[in-house]
């Protein structure tokens, strides 16, 4: 099978810790651009609570997934894996945070192989419609608290 690549970017205007802290903030995540309810199952047992080794499950309908950080470094980056459920194998994804002028620039990538035939692209397809819809709300609240 295929494996999936999506790239989204989105502009800012709100200051990279402000961006940053929403990102990764479990409770938060879900709900960002699109509609997922998210539970936080475990927290890391470092300085941040949502930092390598916690653990949120995604629920989407009747999907269930366990999303676990594997890479934070604070105010940059954040890596995590699906480890458990959900359509996916091999998921990875991914979010780099830059200062640029006026504001943060994320770039974030998800990179995964479907479980089943065909269903890869739907859901590449999905995923990438649900962050075009749902990234303007999230623009304009942290927008709103950068002021």
């Amino acid at each position: 099978m295929a494996q999936q690549n999506i790239r989204l970017q989105q502009f800012f205007a709100a200051p990279r810790t402000t961006v940053f802290r929403h990102f990764s903030d479990h409770e938060h995540f879900g709900r960002l651009w699109w509609p997922a309810r998210c539970r936080v199952l475990k927290l890391s047992s470092g300085d941040e609570p949502c930092g390598v080794g916690s653990v949120r499950e995604m629920r989407i309908g009747g999907i269930r997934f366990q999303e676990t950080i594997t890479a934070f470094d604070p105010e940059e980056r954040i890596e995590y894996r699906v480890t458990q459920g959900g359509p996916f194998k091999n998921h990875l994804g991914r979010m780099h945070f830059s200062e640029v002028p006026g504001g943060t620039q994320l770039d974030y990538s998800i990179e995964f192989d479907s479980r089943w035939p065909m269903l890869g692209s739907f859901v590449a397809g999905v995923l990438h419609a649900a962050w075009l819809r749902g990234v303007a709300g999230a623009v304009d609240r942290l927008a709103a608290r950068a002021v």
